[in-house]
């Protein structure tokens, strides 16, 4: 089954991909090595995408989103994790942490979310840092400097590299 959701582009949601409801503050990884931590529950869902360029009917390049599905080396992916409050009172200290998945290389600069300090690990999630000196990144952490509000969803960003 699959879900198409509007933003920007077209973002292909499939259910391998969705991470369903993590009770923040359990500490629970959802599948997908999403970690999250705050003062309620959140549900997460992951979408993993390449950019497609292609011609349109007026002869213009277009660009796309879809779904990664199969990936070659040297291939730009880009990950949203969409995090979104279903209570009815505000979720405090939300703490979202993704693990990299295998194959892949982060790139530099590209993490992102709303209001949320952005950190991360080249020791397998020990310890963090905003810009570590050297190696590999191993996860990327984003803390909320804000609540998520009741129905609120926060879209955390980053894109890698296929190896």
């Amino acid at each position: 089954m699959r879900a198409v959701v509007a933003f920007l582009a077209v973002l292909t949601v499939t259910p391998s991909l969705a991470a369903g409801t993590v009770e923040a503050g359990s500490g629970s990884e959802a599948p997908g090595a999403v970690t999250v931590t705050g003062s309620g529950p959140v549900t997460t869902a992951i979408v993993v995408e390449v950019l497609e360029t292609g011609q349109g009917p007026d002869g213009r390049v277009e660009k796309r989103f879809v779904e990664a599905r199969r990936l070659k080396a040297g291939e730009e992916v880009y990950y949203t994790i969409r995090v979104t409050n279903p209570g009815k009172t505000p979720v405090e200290d939300v703490v979202v942490t993704k693990r990299l998945p295998f194959g892949v290389d982060y790139i530099r600069g590209s993490a992102a979310g709303p209001a949320c300090d952005v950190e991360f690990s080249t020791d397998g999630g020990n310890a963090f840092e905003a810009r570590p000196k050297s190696g590999e990144y191993t996860h990327v952490r984003w803390t909320f400097g804000h609540p998520l509000a009741p129905g609120a969803t926060a879209l955390l960003r980053f894109r890698a590299i296929f190896r």
